[in-house]
């Protein structure tokens, strides 16, 4: 997903969610880049994001809609190598991570964990982390006014 089209996805997100929301999508964030910059294997890191976004309740159905939006840039224009080692850190997450891994990984919603810790994903959940606390400012302001 190229940086235009990754800000363009954030805003659509952070627009669409309440304040409640917004803090339980940039703390799921911070985990998934705190991930990303930890020095463990990839399964690990896979397992580590798949048990962060099932246990962040409030994240879930947000994580689904994500999931839809970057299916064709992050699946679709993938080779068949970088999608068969997608499927394989999917299942090895599933299989491995427990707190219903297994379900999510049915539904399609793992890849986004998977794609922001191992992936090219980690632009897009820095645009996320700051259009929410843009949009959380700004409403801040206007309650002020």
């Amino acid at each position: 997903m190229n940086e235009m089209k990754s800000r363009q996805l954030a805003v659509r997100i952070a627009q669409g969610v309440s304040e409640t929301e917004g803090r339980a999508l940039q703390a799921w964030v911070v985990k998934l880049l705190a991930i990303r910059r930890a020095n463990l294997p990839p399964l690990q890191k896979a397992r580590l994001a798949v048990q962060a976004t099932c246990s962040s309740k409030v994240v879930w159905p947000f994580v689904k809609i994500v999931a839809a939006q970057i299916k064709g840039h992050g699946w679709d224009n993938r080779s068949k190598a970088q999608r068969l080692g997608l499927t394989v850190a999917a299942l090895g997450a599933a299989v491995f991570g427990g707190q219903s891994a297994g379900v999510a990984a049915l539904g399609g919603a793992i890849a986004v964990p998977l794609w922001v810790v191992l992936g090219a994903g980690s632009m897009f959940a820095r645009y996320l982390y700051e259009e929410i606390a843009v949009r959380s400012s700004k409403e801040s302001d206007d309650g002020e006014a």
